[in-house]
């Protein structure tokens, strides 16, 4: 597949971090309607009502924030990409002040983190080109992880590669990624396999 990875980047809920935050309450609490995209929807709107929904949305992400856990092998992939050089980072449709709060309760390093205040948010490629310059990567040597859609297109559309990680929520989803794994430990897997094809590569 080309050259060896060099950094890879995660979408936050449902990849690194269990939350109980339920998006279809917020849909409801903040539109009447479940099937609109909560970002979209508050960009949709105007004046004081966007304003009373954005500060809205934050509370409830952050109340959810304070009760998330990290996912199972998040440590132990941390280490093992840094015992491998490979760069990390997080692209999230979270607030930044979200990403930090669950950093700061876990003692937990992210790498460099693309907030919904930084760029476009997924399925916009923007965001990961962002974390790419950031990183100093070339996007076609970092691989994005994510449970959804929007990950997977924005992953895509930056020239990644691609890994879908199956939850409980999305797993009937197709996006059509390079990989797809059930576990971060499976990740490390294909995260290996492709090292070593890269490393072939450029012998």
């Amino acid at each position: 597949m080309g050259a060896s990875i060099q950094a890879v980047l995660f979408d936050l809920d449902g990849v690194l971090v269990n939350s109980p935050l339920d998006l279809r309450a917020i849909k409801r609490e903040l539109f009447g309607d479940e099937k609109v995209f909560i970002i979209e929807g508050i960009d949709a709107l105007a004046g004081g009502e966007r304003e009373s929904k954005v500060a809205l949305l934050l509370k409830r992400e952050l109340e959810a924030a304070g009760m998330a856990t990290l996912a199972p092998g998040v440590t132990d992939l941390f280490e093992w990409l840094a015992s491998r050089h490979l760069k990390r980072g997080v692209i999230t449709r979270n607030s930044r002040e979200v990403v930090e709060l669950i950093a700061r309760n876990h003692a937990v390093d992210f790498g460099v983190v693309v907030a919904r205040e930084d760029a476009p948010p997924k399925p916009d490629p923007e965001c990961i080109l962002l974390a790419c310059r950031t990183l100093e990567v070339d996007p076609a040597r970092s691989v994005m992880v994510g449970d959804f859609t929007f990950d997977i297109e924005a992953g895509k559309g930056a020239g990644c590669r691609t890994v879908f990680i199956e939850t409980d929520d999305f797993r009937h989803l197709d996006p059509g990624a390079d990989a797809r794994v059930r576990s971060l430990s499976e990740l490390r897997d294909v995260l290996a396999e492709w090292l070593e094809e890269g490393d072939d590569d450029e012998r």
